[in-house]
């Protein structure tokens, strides 16, 4: 097993010949709001840039796994750089609506 940190929650893992991206947040450094009731309100989020490219970062992904759909953890440039027909899961049914709204189509509650 391999897995790289890339940011927050965001991590890419190589398991059994397979590259899981988990909980892609893949927004521009600063480009966000502050998150409410953060210690750092005078700084936009994300609060690094990314190590690499989005291109980067997704290559190769053949699922993705999205633990819950708040902000940090599931934002629009990964709705935007992501295969609208990548295998990705979620948590509950909830969080399937939710990505399934988002134009995605190959979702599985875990």
């Amino acid at each position: 097993m391999n897995i790289q940190h890339i940011r927050n929650a965001t991590l890419v893992m190589d398991y059994a010949g397979k590259r899981f991206l988990v909980d892609p947040f893949l927004a521009e450094k600063g480009t966000l709001p502050p998150f409410p009731n953060s210690a750092r309100q005078d700084q936009n989020n994300p609060l690094v840039s990314l190590p690499t490219s989005i291109e980067e970062v997704i290559s190769g992904v053949g699922a993705v796994i999205v633990t819950h759909t708040h902000l940090d953890h599931w934002d629009d440039a990964a709705k935007d750089a992501l295969p609208k027909d990548i295998k990705l899961f979620t948590q509950n049914e909830a969080d399937k609506e939710e990505v399934g709204n988002a134009g995605f189509t190959n979702i599985e509650v875990l």
